[in-house]
């Protein structure tokens, strides 16, 4: 019976502290950003090219997965005879 009080105060503290999270959210995709960027640089100057060229085929994998995960959403899931019953 004690853990439910000290759970409670442990869910309000973090609801409180909510807000500084969410304040927190720019400034942590900025310095994501701001590291990236200085992480390709590092990469160029070692690797030249071949950083370049590895750095695009990841992203050009990425976008693939997305687009491929976007159509299934869009046109195959819809067509299937168990969602239709769900």
């Amino acid at each position: 019976m004690d853990e439910k009080p000290n759970r409670s105060k442990r869910f309000t503290k973090a609801l409180k502290s909510m807000p500084k999270k969410i304040i927190g959210i720019p400034r942590g995709i900025k310095k994501a950003i701001l590291d990236y960027e200085a992480s390709y640089k590092r990469g160029v100057q070692k690797f030249g090219v071949w950083w370049k060229l590895f750095n695009w085929s990841i992203w050009a994998f990425i976008l693939i997965f997305l687009f491929t995960a976007a159509g299934i959403l869009i046109f195959v899931l819809p067509q299937l005879e168990v969602v239709k019953y769900l």
